[in-house]
């Protein structure tokens, strides 16, 4: 009887440290997972000119610890590296908690994929577009009387200042005439959830775009009414706003 309880017992005390090491050894795999690669989110601002120098700002994840910046295979001056703030109730997962500011020279190209690498791992590309002729926005913009007047074709570079904060910006065409208005923020990493609304000259409500199946930046074509001019207010659906909330707005016909 004493031989069996015995046994019993190295039974039991076997089963328990093969049980033990086995959550030591899952553990182990838990802290021996290999760290995330670097990851561009964002850029700031989301344009260069051709055959320039600019500054432009990544932000992202794991870019406090990158060595360097290329595109076109050629290395970039990294100007400075560090954590970064993220605006309170929203996600370092989709804005970054670091970032890298960079200075770049663009030759003749229409765009730039930029990769950032660390010792042992690479990023993926991140699109850089250069576009001649971006026009700035002028502030204050906030109502009709102080509308920025674009002519067609324009792309304006703006950025919504502050919570609730509204841009407007009037073109005039023929009455008739097809315009095309495009916001681009979110092919570039911008937090902003564009909407568009367009009023007529007296002030009435014609055309309204939101997300589109895709994307949540905006895309809306329209006839110009009679009167030849309207106003097009873009702001955010959710009146947040802030320095991250740049956005490219593109009217063509």
């Amino acid at each position: 009887m004493f031989s069996f309880i015995r046994l019993l017992f190295l039974t039991v005390s076997l089963i328990s440290l093969l049980l033990n090491n086995n959550a030591v050894g899952q553990e182990k795999k838990k802290a021996e997972k290999p760290p995330e690669p670097p990851k561009i989110l964002m850029v700031i601002p989301p344009f260069m000119e051709q055959e320039k120098t600019t500054k432009i700002l990544l932000r992202g994840k794991q870019l406090d610890i990158v060595t360097s910046v290329e595109a076109a295979g050629k290395k970039l001056k990294i100007i400075r590296k560090g954590k970064a703030g993220v605006p309170q109730g929203m996600s370092a997962d989709k804005l970054g908690d670091t970032e890298v500011e960079i200075e770049v020279t663009s030759q003749k190209e229409d765009k730039l994929e930029l990769v950032v690498k660390t010792d042992t791992m690479n990023s993926k590309p991140f699109e850089l577009l250069i576009k001649n002729g971006v026009i700035p926005e002028k502030e204050p913009n906030q109502g009709f009387a102080q509308a920025q007047e674009l002519t067609i074709p324009s792309m304006v570079h703006g950025k919504i200042q502050a919570a609730q904060d509204v841009d407007v910006f009037k073109i005039k065409s023929t009455a008739g005439s097809l315009i095309l208005v495009r916001i681009h923020a979110e092919k570039f990493g911008s937090p902003l959830d564009a909407m568009l609304t367009v009023y007529d000259a007296t002030g009435v409500k014609l055309f309204f775009a939101d997300d589109s199946k895709e994307s949540r930046d905006v895309s809306l074509s329209f006839k110009m009414p009679a009167g030849g001019m309207v106003h097009l207010c873009v702001q955010d659906a959710h009146d947040r706003g802030g320095d991250l909330f740049h956005y490219l707005l593109e009217v063509t016909k």
